[in-house]
């Protein structure tokens, strides 16, 4: 990993919730609609929050819909600082409840 971070300048990766009525990231039903977002920690630490100068980039966010269908909420982390990445840690995950379900598909990083 050391020797990807030397030779590169920066860093991207997706990451994606496929979700069962289960908001991951905004939920308009809360007063901060960002209380209960998911967060990703990097490599060295770095945390990707909603609301902050590292915010990840949300590409789509059907999580929110919640309709008995499964959906997907996708994050792409673009970082400038290579040591921010990959995710290693996805914080405040929701917890299990009847009828309620996700799995995380975290793809690959790529070096530039």
């Amino acid at each position: 990993m050391n020797f990807l971070h030397l030779l590169s300048s920066e860093a991207v990766q997706t990451l994606t919730i496929h979700c069962l009525n289960i908001p991951v990231w905004m939920n308009a039903t809360n007063t901060d609609p960002y209380a209960n977002s998911i967060r990703f920690r990097g490599w060295n630490g770095q945390i990707f929050k909603a609301n902050t100068r590292f915010q990840p980039m949300v590409l789509k966010d059907e999580c929110k819909i919640q309709d008995g269908s499964w959906r997907q909420t996708q994050f792409f982390v673009h970082a400038q600082d290579v040591n921010q990445l990959p995710i290693v840690e996805i914080q405040k995950l929701p917890q299990f409840k009847p009828g309620k379900q996700f799995h995380v598909e975290v793809g690959p990083v790529c070096f530039l």
